[in-house]
């Protein structure tokens, strides 16, 4: 039926990094599927305001301040973290056996979360809370990833940007018996989020429902080889 058709414009916020990743490679097909829609894809690592920005929907990562705004929110992916790095490093540095090694690790560090320079594991019922630090900070993820793939410390990355080094053997994943916890501000979750006056808009919903086949449950991203 005409009114099942999605179209109009849609005006997306994405994280710069998760975007050119995971969004950029499934736009044509979305655009294809959906040929009445047009897309303004907004690639942006600060906090999208919805009403100011007049946004249709805002994809965010772990960080759900909702600025006292009400909003839904749909989580459309889960991902996990790794502390990883390049056989290059471990044949200069050795691998950490225990969380307490990192230490001595150069560890490169993002800068975009407060706490970023505590990195929290268990290991069965062992809690275990590390200050580690290297030779950079950096608010970019893919700057880090990059300087780890050239051998020069270890990253703690979610797997959606790693994974596929993981699979391809460019990184290694380490301390994998133990479980990553988040910095302080950080959920597990990628989110879709949207104002309550777009929770009837077919091209809202067929753009998330769209994003969560295509990734996947549990998305490709956590198909790693550890």
């Amino acid at each position: 039926m005409e009114q099942d058709i999605p179209r109009g414009l849609l005006k997306v916020s994405i994280p710069v990094a998760f975007g050119r990743l995971h969004i950029a490679p499934i736009v044509n097909d979305f655009l294809v599927q959906y040929p009445e829609v047009k897309l303004d894809l907004r690639l942006s690592d600060g906090l999208s305001n919805l009403v100011e920005e007049d946004l249709d929907v805002v994809i965010r990562i772990g960080n759900l301040d909702r600025s006292g705004v009400n909003l839904i929110l749909r989580k459309i992916a889960l991902y996990t973290r790794l502390v990883c790095g390049s056989s290059t490093y471990f044949k200069q540095h050795g691998k950490p056996q225990h969380p307490d090694d990192l230490a001595h690790h150069n560890c490169l560090l993002f800068t975009y979360f407060m706490g970023y320079d505590i990195w929290r594991f268990k290991r069965n019922t062992e809690f275990c809370e590390i200050k580690v630090s290297g030779s950079l900070v950096s608010s970019n993820s893919e700057v880090l990833r990059q300087v780890c793939l050239d051998g020069t410390g270890l990253i703690l990355m979610p797997t959606w940007l790693i994974g596929e080094d993981i699979r391809k053997g460019r990184l290694q994943a380490v301390l994998t018996d133990c479980q990553v916890y988040p910095q302080m501000s950080i959920d597990m979750g990628i989110y879709a989020l949207y104002l309550p006056n777009r929770r009837n808009s077919l091209r809202v919903k067929t753009f998330i429902d769209f994003l969560v086949k295509r990734f996947g449950n549990p998305p490709y991203w956590e198909e790693t080889t550890l």
